[in-house]
């Protein structure tokens, strides 16, 4: 039998750099985007599992305004079966009930959830970026505490050298031991134009970076069940009865919810 599956969406921006579309077993299928044949013996690697193989698409193929990806398949008793398929790139996102569009990638992020600033279904970090004057009497440590976020974890990084992961309460790290190379003032204080701290020491800035380790729940689902945090997932939350079927996609908050704290303890 021969079975087409049509996925439409908008384009409100042409992305840049590499666009992907993954799928599994994708020589069992006829792919056409816009019209436009994609070929399927051109896999260039995997994402997330390696069931799912990467397709190559050329990014003229899209216009703005309304987009469709065809998928031809002769489906026969030996068919491996219909899955979820992926468009991957330098793109943000965004969904409106049963609607879903290609934005133009975010630039930067506010404090609270990322998938209402165009990151609807997006899997992977967030690393959240600022520069501080920080410097330790003897004595002193400092920690990083992060008082609320939505995610699996979060790291914390020191002028790119990692200070440890926070997954469980009190949700704080202690950086102290990667700031004794880095100079700056006291905490609270502010730099001094001939970048010279209070106390007469070299001056420079620290970068603390948050990252909040993402999850796939917003990219694989379940999308379409009442529940917004279900006591656990399996195959029956995918197929789910007409009393439980969400019409939507029912994503779930990610990326600091609050800002975080850097303290100065003795």
């Amino acid at each position: 039998t021969k079975v087409t599956l049509a996925y439409t969406f908008d384009c409100h921006a042409i992305p840049s750099g590499d666009l992907y579309l993954a799928l599994e077993e994708p020589q069992t299928f006829r792919v056409a985007l816009n019209g436009h044949a994609i070929t399927t013996t051109a896999e260039c690697g995997w994402w997330v599992d390696c069931s799912l193989r990467k397709l190559p698409v050329n990014s003229a193929f899209l216009k703005l305004g309304a987009n469709e990806i065809v998928l031809e398949c002769d489906y026969a008793e030996t068919h491996p079966g219909l899955e979820i398929v992926f468009l991957l790139g330098n793109f943000g996102t965004a969904v409106n009930d049963t609607a879903v569009a290609l934005t133009a990638a975010p630039a930067a992020l506010k404090i609270g959830d990322w998938v209402q600033q165009g990151l609807a279904f997006y899997s992977g970090s967030v690393a959240y970026r600022c520069a501080l004057d920080l410097k330790t009497a003897p004595g002193e440590r400092v920690f990083v505490r992060v008082p609320e976020y939505r995610g699996v974890g979060v790291r914390v990084l020191v002028n790119g050298q990692a200070a440890g992961i926070i997954g469980w309460e009190p949700n704080e790290v202690e950086i102290t031991p990667l700031l004794a190379g880095a100079a700056g003032g006291r905490l609270g204080e502010a730099s001094l134009p001939d970048g010279q701290g209070r106390d007469g020491c070299p001056s420079r800035p620290v970068e603390l970076a948050i990252e909040v380790i993402g999850h796939r729940r917003n990219s694989h689902g379940p999308f379409h069940i009442t529940e917004k945090w279900p006591e656990w997932t399996g195959p029956g939350e995918y197929t789910c009865d007409a009393d439980r079927w969400f019409e939507g996609y029912q994503l779930v908050p990610c990326g600091l919810m609050a800002p975080p704290v850097v303290e100065v303890r003795h």
